[in-house]
């Protein structure tokens, strides 16, 4: 297990706010990533890159892992992807999240959600093996299925989609993992108030993203993959025990 812990705290993963909800090692950074399908990855683009003035980027994407290093991929000439494969490696920040409930107190100051997050940070690097990129497609292409083999359970690529398409790896070198777990945390003064309590409604709104049933296409002929089922999808998620204690 790697340990992400910052070296300071003025660390760029360092976690500034409701400390106790941090987790930095990676069994927490990757049960995160293993859950979830989509990812925000923020960069700039390199300098001299006309019409952009610097401004920060972050675009949502599908991605991949394997062990440490995440992938993502995109056609050969879009921006992100020939910003992220230049030559000098650009700093990478990659965020996932989930959100499990809406907490609802009676002051909007104590609402909040009871979620799981990761931020990690990396350097872009093409992908130019073609091993490496196939396997890299490989976890991409499977990762919204639960991890099913949708990849050999597909029309393979061919030599032009390969050729049209750029894969990055961004190899996590820091990362943080935040949680909140629980109900409502109103001020104590404010929960012993019956007037507010009757007045004011305070609880939780469990979030749950649930599949529905396939829906073929006009031209299909295939039977539904088990692993499309609504009872494979909706699978409850192994997360990790986020009141674990580090090793």
């Amino acid at each position: 297990m790697t340990d992400y812990t910052p070296s300071n705290h003025k660390a760029i993963n360092q976690v500034r706010r409701q400390k106790d909800h941090a987790r930095y090692d990676s069994e927490a950074i990757h049960a995160i990533l293993n859950n979830n399908m989509l990812a925000h990855v923020g960069f700039t683009l390199p300098p001299g890159t006309a019409d952009e003035d610097d401004w920060p980027l972050v675009m949502p994407m599908c991605y991949g892992r394997i062990e440490d290093t995440v992938y993502i991929h995109g056609f050969v000439s879009g921006r992100m992807m020939k910003a992220l494969s230049s030559d000098n490696p650009p700093k990478v920040c990659i965020t996932v999240s989930q959100v499990d409930a809406l907490i609802v107190a009676m002051s909007p100051f104590h609402n909040s959600f009871n979620y799981y997050s990761a931020v990690i940070f990396g350097h872009g690097r093409l992908v130019t093996d073609p091993v490496e990129k196939s396997q890299a497609l490989e976890v991409i292409t499977n990762q919204p299925f639960r991890h099913a083999d949708r990849w050999n359970d597909s029309r393979l690529p061919n030599k032009i989609d390969l050729q049209s398409t750029k894969v990055i790896a961004v190899r996590i070198e820091k990362a943080s993992a935040k949680h909140r777990l629980g109900g409502v945390n109103d001020d104590l003064k404010e929960m012993k108030d019956e007037e507010l309590c009757k007045k004011y409604y305070s609880g939780v709104v469990p979030v749950k993203m649930v599949y529905g049933e396939p829906e073929a296409s006009s031209y299909n002929q295939a039977p539904v993959p088990a692993y499309l089922a609504p009872e494979h999808l909706n699978k409850e998620r192994i997360m990790y025990d986020a009141d674990a204690k580090k090793e």
